[in-house]
């Protein structure tokens, strides 16, 4: 894989990458440290693409860069509902009088899951929790949580607000044409772009230079096999050309997107054998943790970590190489002989 910028962006700062983008880089107060975003064109026709998560370190990072270019941009486009993408979508739409852009299930999932009333939210978690094996004191902690997606999400747009992108649409952003190519797996709907005439993917969270995108079953979303999602949008992807500048959401910008997309797909074959292996005995999701993740895991990441287990697990169930079993309220599951 080739890299062909050494530094990175200062918070709040621009770096041109190619023709008409520009890559902006926002600290976000998680282990994983920060979100790409990138804004297209020139003054007068700018399209920013994602936003970074509701704090205030973030929105003065924005305050900084625009008041420097001397206005903010016309359009704003999310790829989906995670925060850290969708976090500053109402703080900006307010600013500007141009489009909101983004698919129509990654904004109903954003205001579904933002309207939530705490102690549901709370609710919903803890026994997802704990339908799962995960320890008591885990799942009594969540409820004092409240609505973790609220809390870094920004008052959302009307829903009216939104122009709505599907798969396969043309679009011109800036003044150039993009292609609509949508994501799945790791967000039910993301908004991928395609720049054909000089090879570049706007690829969100589907592709990640360094580390593997997150691909969870999670108690609000209705992907029940979102591992196999994930891997048909890999092989949409293997058809593009090699020679695609690739602009994820996550490190660095790179070319070689053939080489990650075997890797991504080698990765989850490796998971996948290795819980089918741990099954031989009835496990919980809790219990394969330690055969998935070797560090501690602080408190968004055990829910990450139990939406990817059972990503892997619903997998296997549906090739029929696990079956669940219930052992009172805690769901297990069992390798088969196939």
């Amino acid at each position: 894989m080739d890299y062909p910028f050494e530094g990175t962006p200062e918070p709040g700062k621009k770096f041109t990458v190619c023709e008409g983008i520009d890559w902006i880089r926002m600290p976000l107060p998680f282990a994983l440290d920060h979100v790409n975003c990138w804004l297209l064109g020139d003054p007068g026709s700018q399209v920013l693409i994602d936003t970074g998560v509701n704090d205030k370190n973030t929105r003065d990072n924005w305050q900084g860069l625009f008041h420097d270019i001397g206005q903010w941009p016309e359009h704003l486009l999310v790829t989906h509902f995670h925060p850290d993408h969708m976090g500053l979508a109402g703080w900006i739409g307010e600013k500007i009088a141009g489009e909101l852009l983004g698919s129509d299930i990654e904004i109903n999932t954003a205001i579904t899951l933002y309207g939530i009333e705490s102690e549901d939210y709370e609710s919903i978690y803890a026994k997802w929790y704990s339908c799962n094996g995960l320890p008591q004191s885990t799942c009594d902690a969540v409820r004092s949580n409240g609505n973790t997606y609220k809390g870094k999400v920004f008052s959302l747009p009307e829903k009216a607000r939104w122009r709505l992108l599907s798969d396969g649409q043309s679009v011109k952003l800036a003044g150039r044409d993009y292609r609509v190519i949508v994501g799945r797996g790791h967000a039910p709907d993301m908004t991928l772009l395609y720049r054909e005439d000089d090879h570049v993917l706007i690829a969100a969270d589907q592709v990640l230079p360094r580390i593997t995108p997150n691909v969870s079953v999670m108690p609000q979303l209705a992907d029940n096999n979102p591992l196999q999602s994930f891997l048909h949008t890999l092989t949409t992807l293997e058809a593009l050309p090699d020679d695609t500048l690739v602009l994820p959401s996550h490190g660095k910008p790179f070319k070689g997107l053939k080489q990650r997309l075997a890797y991504l797909k080698r990765h989850h074959e490796l998971r996948l054998d290795e819980i089918w292996q741990a099954c031989k005995q009835p496990c919980s999701a809790y219990d394969l943790f330690v055969v998935l993740f070797s560090r501690e895991l602080d408190a968004q990441q055990t829910s990450f970590a139990l939406g990817e287990t059972l990503a892997h697990l619903h997998y296997l169930e549906q090739q029929g190489r696990v079956q669940r079993v219930m052992e009172g309220a805690i769901a297990r599951f069992v390798s088969t002989n196939v």
